[in-house]
């Protein structure tokens, strides 16, 4: 197909389509016509997008406005991923000439090529082939075709990273010693992270195989959608469970290793740091201006929460922000038979259901505003759910029954009706405030 007749068959969607609000002819042949020609026109944009890109790179356009080539085209209507695509495709169609091919004559899209320039650089790189190989020659005939034949992009980017493995894998008998394939080499993770403006952390990782798939197996796990008791749905998005589940991968992992390891406090220990003109005996629980070591300053609602199950340090500071005095926390966690009494009790996270193991003792009576470290004055809360308790609005209250309550905010039941217990649920037990 032409680009003289791609233009016509753009000209003729503009006529069509583009400034009528309503289709004239609605039948399923000339919709689907259309979508193919538009999609071609799509690639024909592409592919000269591609090369005009590939053209400023090698003039130095970005380089004279002060900024790189990617900020160029975001500063020129172009979207932050499609700028790196683009990139790419421009340097590939120099070096491959399938790709340049199907890019010129828009048989396939921009995604699939990029994808197989992906999956050639990834080869490239991983196993110090030249890029003008027979091999590597071969290899690009390979995706192309899978890209033909409708493979899906990230799948043409895992084919590649299999011929990666294959090609450093040793023959048979022979002296070398066998080589780790990159995706399966330890040695080569990293993981990095920085504070955001609004005191949020941001990271990113690379991990090998073997610790990606435990990595997302865990996770997996940990975040399916737990219904309610009422067979109600899971409200939270799959995101917001992922990250509710790596949170609470992080608490198991760092309680203490003792003979009830599954039910025992957080190893970690937490340091606040404390002006001095605070009353550093009550700061790491109350005061707005408590600070953590790595994320900087804390309000009082995340303070509190921390004090709940956690080992707190407060250090005095003066200032100018020189260490003068340290606060050593009183013993206020549930431990030993009163954690267990509680587990017994409770038997899983009081809000969501979620696996005793996995829980914090909460003081239903906050620690700092006197609450005792009693079995009536503690329940088991999830990480996600204990959050909710001391950010959300929801509230637990101890009833006459001896079991915990839990009080939704407004904004989930205007009338704020008890709830008892998850394990609780189903049972008939009259409202506690009556009692």
């Amino acid at each position: 197909m032409s680009r003289g007749t791609l233009i016509e068959i753009a000209n003729e969607l503009v006529d069509q389509y583009g400034c009528r609000d309503t289709v004239v002819d609605d039948s399923d042949d000339r919709i689907v016509e259309a979508i193919r020609g538009a999609v071609a026109l799509r690639a024909v944009a592409d592919d000269l997008l591609a090369r005009l890109t590939s053209q400023a790179e090698r003039v130095g356009v970005a380089k004279h406005a002060g900024m790189s080539l990617r900020e160029l085209l975001s500063a020129n209507g172009v979207a932050p991923a499609l700028a790196s695509r683009l990139i790419r495709l421009g340097r590939a169609i120099h070096v491959l000439p399938r790709v340049a091919r199907h890019s010129r004559d828009a048989t396939l899209s921009a995604e699939h090529l990029d994808a197989v320039a992906r999956g050639v650089e990834h080869v490239v790189r991983r196993t110090g082939e030249p890029v003008d190989s027979e091999t590597i020659a071969a290899l690009e005939v390979d995706l192309v075709g899978q890209a033909v034949a409708g493979t899906t992009p990230a799948a043409i980017v895992e084919r590649a990273r299999t011929a990666a493995i294959e090609l450093t894998e040793c023959e048979p008998g022979g002296d070398e010693p066998d080589r780790v394939p990159p995706a399966e080499d330890a040695a080569l993770n990293e993981l990095g992270w920085h504070t955001t403006d609004d005191g949020r952390l941001h990271g990113t990782f690379e991990f090998d195989a073997l610790t990606g798939e435990r990595l997302i197996t865990a996770l997996d796990t940990a975040s399916r959608p737990r219904p309610e008791p009422d067979g109600s749905e899971d409200a939270r998005p799959a995101a917001r469970r992922r990250a509710d589940a790596f949170g609470q991968l992080l608490e198991c992992g760092t309680r203490g290793l003792s003979p009830d390891a599954l039910s025992g406090p957080p190893h970690t220990e937490i340091l606040v740091t404390i002006p001095l003109d605070i009353d550093i005996a009550t700061t790491a629980v109350n005061a707005s201006t408590a600070s953590l070591t790595w994320m900087g300053p804390i309000t009082e609602l995340s303070a509190k929460l921390l004090a709940c199950d956690a080992r707190l340090a407060g250090v005095g500071v003066d200032l100018n922000g020189a260490p003068v005095s340290v606060a050593a926390p009183e013993p206020r966690l549930f431990t030993g038979a009163a954690r267990k009494v509680v587990l017994l009790r409770d038997r899983c996270c009081i809000k969501c259901g979620a696996p005793a193991s996995w829980c914090d003792v909460h003081h239903i009576v906050h620690h700092a505003d006197g609450g005792p470290t009693t079995v009536d004055n503690g329940c088991l809360l999830c990480r996600s759910c204990h959050t909710a308790v001391h950010h959300d609005g929801w509230q637990v209250i101890m009833g006459a029954d001896r079991h915990p309550w839990l009080m939704p905010p407004a904004s989930v039941d205007p009338r704020r009706r008890p709830l008892p217990a998850y394990n609780r649920r189903t049972m008939r037990i009259d409202d506690p405030i009556a009692a």
